[in-house]
């Protein structure tokens, strides 16, 4: 039986908790290729209280009563909750963990030890690398590494399992119809969680409040800086901020503009540990990305490069508004490439490749 431990929940609780849709979006694809027999949820530490019934059959959240009484109890739960999944897990069974952290770390430790027969894999989409072995992710580095496969969105040299593969997103197996662009403008959208490391907000702000026929939407959950991005929306007429919006509103304001920007710090080292899912997903339907990193995991698409410089992204940035229609347009539209390459066919596919894997 093939397993997958994730961190999922209906998008109204998704918003309610503020956790992120982008994790709850590529386990809802992923789930949609029917690769796995069952699906266990677990939440992060900041789920605390009463946990609403959940109608989604497709998986099983496991919360302890402990979250529902506060404090120390409540931060317990994660032992009583990862126990219940081990006694779940049968001889012979292939569990699929999301990330390795605080959440699902026992749960690896409990099967490693006393169900060897089970092999452990772990889809290993962000990591943020430790600086020194008091740090936690150090040691969960170490038992990523001593893991029976991966897959990876991004590649680092920091992990050393050999059965591995690289594939930096996933599609849901429907045909649905993404808007097409058809005709291009000048708006711009730097969406999911907003902080300095992940989206560089000074550097997008002060060069875009030097743009001003370049409109710049902004929304997502914001860890830092949601009052300079106030007091630059309130200054320049042509950035936008919604804050946190719903799923359904989010794409109502994508397929609004043209691009989508990604601008990640490429100095920070976590930046070389994960992969921008927004990317994925802008590219499924149908923007045309603009990043401040070059990704290896995405040859074959068209996207743009840029610097991650003040002065330099302006200026490329009105280079690509000044490109022809017909030159731009084959950035556009890259629904059917993005299906071909990152489908739960392939994933499925992959998965079991490395469940096969013989040394």
């Amino acid at each position: 039986m093939r397993i997958f431990q994730t961190f999922l929940l209906p998008d109204d609780l998704t918003a309610k908790y503020k956790l992120s849709f982008a994790a709850a979006n590529f386990s809802r694809n992923l789930m949609q290729g029917g690769g796995f027999d069952k699906v266990y949820s677990l939440m992060p530490l900041t789920v605390k209280g009463e946990m609403p019934p959940i109608a989604d059959k497709g998986y099983e959240v496991v919360y302890s009563n402990s979250r529902k009484r506060g404090s120390i109890l409540a931060k317990l739960a994660i032992f009583h909750e990862q126990w219940k999944i081990f006694k779940k897990v049968n001889k012979e069974d292939s569990l699929w963990l999301y990330n390795l952290n605080v959440v699902n770390s026992l749960l690896f430790i409990l099967v490693k030890l006393f169900k060897p027969s089970v092999k452990l894999y772990i889809i290993v989409l962000d990591f943020t690398p430790a600086i020194s072995w008091r740090e936690q992710n150090y040691w969960y580095l170490k038992l990523i590494n001593r893991s029976d496969g991966t897959i990876r969105l991004a590649n680092s040299s920091l992990f050393c399992v050999k059965n591995t593969a690289l594939l930096p997103g996933v599609v849901p197996p429907a045909d649905e119809a993404y808007p097409k662009i058809d005709k291009l403008n000048k708006e711009f959208l730097l969406s999911g969680v907003i902080s300095n490391v992940i989206a560089s907000t000074p550097l997008v702000l002060e060069a875009f409040s030097q743009l001003p026929d370049c409109i710049l939407h902004i929304t997502g959950n914001v860890l830092e800086g949601e009052d300079m991005i106030k007091d630059y929306a309130a200054r320049y007429p042509n950035i936008k901020y919604h804050g946190s919006v719903s799923y359904n509103d989010y794409l109502d304001i994508m397929y609004r503009v043209t691009f989508l920007l990604t601008t990640r710090d490429e100095s920070y080292p976590e930046n070389q540990c994960n992969f921008p899912s927004k990317i994925i997903e802008a590219l499924l339907h149908n923007r045309i990305v603009i990043s401040t990193i070059a990704y290896k995991q995405l040859e074959g698409i068209k996207y743009f490069k840029v610097d991650s410089n003040c002065e330099e992204l302006k200026k490329q940035v009105l280079k690509i508004c000044n490109m022809s229609n017909k030159n731009l347009m084959q950035y556009a539209n890259q629904t059917g490439i993005i299906r071909e390459m990152f489908s739960t066919k392939v994933w499925n596919k992959i998965m079991a490749d490395i469940e096969n894997y013989r040394k």
